[in-house]
């Protein structure tokens, strides 16, 4: 091997907005004078997001304001200011280097000063409200929500209200809660999950620290982040996170905007929700996206599969507690396929639904429970021996799994260029499963399997 010149990239989704702001980091850029050298799977990149607050996450006990393996992180600003965030890159021969980008974040409070703040109170009790701010006894509608932050009264049900619709025309908007005592109770949440009437769909939304037994859905738009929301026995029986959405670009026989101005959903994060699911619901989370961030979410009991991504580009999954408790035991806590072999490409009509699945760092994540009674706890690999569906350049480390009474394998990885490392079963490493529902894969997409 000879040694050469690293150079790291750096790419956040954005450089500036308003607190709490998530963004996403992709080095997959970095490149490596180094002959022979996988940059996505070989270099080790260190995150450093500049936002020590001592805070770590509560399933990894790994610290939140760095993040140490694949080139795809993200992390939520929590606070106003200025913050510099550092990227190292270090390949097998020894050769690092730094980068950093710049992020500003923005106060709320001054953002959404005076009446841009509404808050929503069931009944005459507005303590807490910001001063300035609206109040009133009903949600915001139509475009009402554009430029908006939303707070809902702690301690009150607001179900009687209907969902919290976010369409086309709005962005820039926040929803939260105000006050002391429990999370605000919902009926439901909708991002852009209607019929457009606009091509302005709705973007650099933030739904945060909310209770539902409703769905949480994205559907069309970009720059969303669901935080700390709690969905408890969710009466949808589809799912409790929805995302992703193809019926209106593709299918929907009224539509007003062009199937050209559609796009795949993207910039979606999901950090620190919980959903206690039951047997009835389907999915505790089910969708597509592109550059997604699933963090530190905690999801437990199901239908079917805990979570199940059905396409992905540019995505993490890290710092999760996924207990795949399901109604047959024939089901995963997390399973991530694809919609075909081709390209991604961020316009819907460009891309199809067909594309592979490529670029996705799995890790410090926890699987499965003692009580789990599935046989695969984590599917990285086709839906099924029938369905062509490729993965390729995927990292899975670091991740510890808990076996259940009927588990027979932990890991079952198919596609080109993936990585298992460092995962383990209480004291041992994780058993890997090779080619599972691979029956319908071309050969060059069953191979080769890095175990490190």
């Amino acid at each position: 091997m000879t040694s050469g010149v690293i150079l790291p990239s750096l790419v956040p989704s954005r450089t500036s907005g308003v607190a709490p702001l998530a963004v996403h980091f992709d080095a997959t850029a970095t490149t490596s004078a180094t002959v022979g050298i996988d940059t996505f799977r070989q270099v080790t990149y260190a995150f450093n997001f500049g936002d020590d607050r001592g805070q770590s996450w509560a399933v990894s006990g790994k610290p939140k304001n760095s993040e140490v393996g694949g080139p795809i992180a993200a992390h939520v600003f929590d606070l106003p200011g200025t913050y510099t965030v550092t990227l190292q890159a270090t390949d097998p021969s020894g050769a690092v280097a730094q980068t950093s980008v710049t992020i500003t974040v923005q106060d709320p409070a001054a953002f959404y000063s005076g009446t841009k703040t509404v808050c929503v109170s069931t009944t005459t009790d507005f303590s807490g409200c910001p001063t300035g701010a609206t109040q009133q006894n009903s949600l915001p509608t139509g475009t009402g929500w554009n430029g908006k932050r939303v707070l809902l009264k702690r301690g009150q049900d607001f179900t009687t209200l209907g969902s919290i619709s976010i369409q086309d025309g709005n962005s820039s908007v926040q929803v939260g809660a105000f006050g002391s005592g429990a999370k605000p109770i919902v009926h439901s949440v909708g991002v852009g999950d209607g019929r457009p009437n606009t091509a302005s769909f709705a973007n650099d939304v933030s739904i945060i620290d909310l209770a539902t037994r409703g769905k949480m859905a994205q559907g069309i738009g970009h720059r969303v982040l669901f935080y700390r929301n709690d969905l408890t026995n969710p009466r949808d029986s589809s799912s409790g996170f929805y995302f992703g959405d193809e019926y209106f670009t593709y299918r929907d026989p009224y539509r007003f905007v062009p199937s050209s101005s559609f796009y795949n959903a993207r910039e979606l994060f999901y950090v620190e929700n919980t959903v206690v699911g039951n047997t009835s619901t389907d999915y505790n989370a089910f969708g597509f996206g592109a550059r997604m961030a699933w963090l530190g979410n905690d999801f437990s009991t199901t239908k079917w599969h805990n979570l199940r991504i059905i396409r992905t580009y540019k995505s993490v999954l890290a710092h999760n507690r996924l207990r795949g408790i399901s109604s047959t035991g024939g089901y995963h806590s997390l399973k991530l396929h694809a919609g075909g072999l081709t390209a991604y490409a961020d316009n819907s009509l460009t891309s199809g639904t067909t594309w592979a699945s490529r670029y996705i760092v799995t890790s410090s994540n926890e699987f499965g429970s003692a009580t789990d009674n599935n046989t695969w706890t984590i599917a990285l690999c086709p839906q099924n021996d029938q369905s062509a569906e490729g993965l390729e350049d995927v990292v899975a480390e670091n991740n510890r799994f808990i076996r259940g009474s009927q588990t027979s394998v932990d890991l079952t990885v198919t596609g080109r260029r993936i990585t298992y490392r460092g995962n383990t079963n209480a004291s041992q490493s994780a058993s890997v499963g090779l080619n599972g529902h691979g029956a319908a894969l071309p050969t060059d997409w069953k191979s080769p399997y890095f175990s490190q």
